[in-house]
């Protein structure tokens, strides 16, 4: 495979939620499916879409969000001594959020392009590779 992707929170919100953006993605996720792309994300970014969905839903449609996201051609990153000491210096050096540092830090580690709607994610640029989303419908 030669390219690999990162799907930030925002990526995936995208695509359950059939945002603009949510085309990018499943072409993403089909080529997965037929190998010709590595998909990769968070463990932060399950945990985002969890908590998210629980305080604007439910915890019925969180538990059936994650679901769905386990079910999609993706390796899963859980965290390690080293994702944590390079998420850690990435925070410490860029204002982005606890849960992005360990995302941004999944795609250092992959050399993964940054899928996103995320404008934090800018403050990367050079550092990782970026392919941002266009933003939601009617959002500023």
């Amino acid at each position: 495979m030669a390219e690999a992707v990162v799907l930030d929170t925002s990526a995936c919100f995208a695509f359950l939620e059939n945002e603009a953006g949510a085309d990018i993605v499943e072409k993403y996720l089909l080529d997965a499916r037929a190998e010709r792309v590595a998909v990769h994300a968070s463990f932060a970014s399950l945990t985002e879409v969890e908590y998210i969905t629980i305080q604007e839903r439910s915890a019925a449609d969180a538990a059936a969000a994650l679901a769905k996201m386990k079910g999609w051609p993706v390796r899963w990153h859980h965290t390690d001594d080293l994702l944590c000491s390079e998420a850690a210096k990435l925070k410490a050096a860029h204002k982005i959020s606890f849960a992005d540092a360990f995302v941004a830090a999944t795609a250092l580690r992959m050399d993964a392009i940054l899928v996103h709607k995320d404008p934090d994610f800018d403050a990367l640029s050079g550092i990782i590779k970026l392919h941002p989303l266009p933003p939601k419908t009617g959002v500023v």
